[in-house]
């Protein structure tokens, strides 16, 4: 270690098992040890309070979430105009439409490249605009329907 000369390849290779041993896997094995010891210890607390309950604690979770729970209410519009809106919307047919064109309008993003020519550029951005109209059409039927 002399100076204006930098550290010599290979010099000292002990210090390499080292840092694996101490630094790596020994500081690896104390967190594990630590985060096991906070989520034992977090459980044994959260089951004081139902030590002398007859129930199992998945018995008592699926208690607690129907309790819990509201039953959902569904929208259904009276307007009738506005409520066939809703019916075409909420209709399978609408969601695989939507679902199609986006999977299309993704695959059509992706198909640019470097130097394309100009026709395919076109291309692109006329449907590009083609699927902006229809996802603005597709908002604006939602945004009514709902």
């Amino acid at each position: 270690f002399a100076e204006d000369h930098g550290p010599v390849f290979d010099n000292r290779k002990y210090v390499f098992l080292f840092y694996m041993i101490y630094i790596i896997i020994l500081a690896f094995f104390m967190i594990n040890i630590f985060v096991g010891f906070v989520i034992v210890t977090f459980q044994r607390e959260g089951e004081a309070p139902y030590a002398d309950c007859g129930l199992d604690k998945n018995q008592r979770n699926c208690i607690d979430y129907v309790l819990s729970k509201n039953p959902a209410k569904m929208f259904i519009p009276k307007d009738p105009i506005q409520y066939k809106i809703w019916a075409f919307v909420t209709s399978p047919f609408f969601e695989y439409l939507v679902f199609g064109a986006i999977c299309v309008n993704t695959v059509l993003l992706a198909m640019g490249f470097y130097n394309q020519p100009e026709l395919y550029t076109a291309f692109l951005d006329v449907m590009n605009l083609v699927f902006t109209v229809f996802f603005t059409f597709e908002f604006t039927v939602k945004l009514a329907g709902f």
